[in-house]
């Protein structure tokens, strides 16, 4: 793995290359182009909003702030899979004629959100002092925050990328479990909400603490216990390594299927 990485490094300014070109397709011929980075999670957050304050009344406090600090990190694992799983078999011609770490085209939909989810990002920070939230140390998390969830993405996008190239039904069985996974983590409603002799389960569900951490590190909120915080750390770090090892040893035969 850490020759696979080195090898990575040597193909950055490639993988640069590939990341501005996901970048540029994803808003070719948009009038607002970037701006849709912004615009979309909180035209969400407006649904959500109007939904769940207004019509159903799940009352929390700042609750345009509590949806935007799970909103966006949710949207950056949704675009990263759903742009991941096809990246082998829509690059196709260039994976077949010419040799490279095959891994760098679901690490460069990974990266393409990434670059939306931190402009959005700096935009939604200074909401927070508009809304009167009191920022704490506990911003100074967020970094190693996006690292976690960058390492459960990173396992899950390798994995479904490898395995798209044999089974063209992966494509619309991980819709349908981000549409499950979506509602079974933390978005619009804390995690207080599940009745307490399921929360224990609940939070082997690794989005589920990365949304509260999320939550700590920009809103103050209580973040998880540090058992959960670890077995959280340790399942996004083993479906890393097993997406990985499952990538590189079907590398070959993707190859040969494309």
């Amino acid at each position: 793995m850490i020759k696979g990485i080195k090898e990575l490094f040597r193909y950055r300014e490639l993988l640069i290359s590939l990341v501005i070109r996901d970048l540029k397709v994803k808003y070719k011929n948009s009038v607002l182009g970037y701006l849709w980075s912004l615009l979309d999670p909180l035209l969400t957050v407006l649904l959500f909003v109007v939904v769940f304050s207004i019509i159903v009344r799940i009352k929390v406090e700042n609750y345009p702030l509590f949806l935007i600090s799970a909103v966006l990190p949710w949207g950056l694992l949704q675009g990263s899979l759903n742009g991941a799983v096809i990246s082998i078999s829509g690059n196709a011609n260039l994976v077949k004629k010419v040799y490279l770490p095959r891994e760098i085209f679901p690490f460069s939909a990974l990266l393409a959100n990434l670059v939306n989810f931190l402009l959005s990002l700096v935009v939604f920070i200074p909401l927070i002092f508009i809304f009167g939230v009191k920022v704490s140390f506990s911003l100074l998390a967020l970094p190693l925050i996006i690292l976690l969830e960058l390492i459960l993405i990173g396992g899950i996008a390798l994995l479904s990328a490898s395995l798209n190239v044999f089974f063209n039904d992966v494509g619309f069985i991980l819709k349908f479990v981000l549409n499950l996974w979506f509602y079974l983590s933390p978005v619009f409603y804390p995690v207080s909400f599940v009745p307490e002799r399921f929360r224990e389960l609940y939070l082997l569900n690794p989005m589920a603490v990365i949304l509260s951490l999320y939550r700590f590190a920009i809103l103050r909120m209580p973040p998880p216990g540090a058992r959960e915080i670890v077995i959280s750390s340790a399942i996004s770090l083993s479906l890393f390594v097993v997406g990985y090892l499952v990538f590189k040893r079907t590398e070959n035969e993707m190859v040969k299927r494309l």
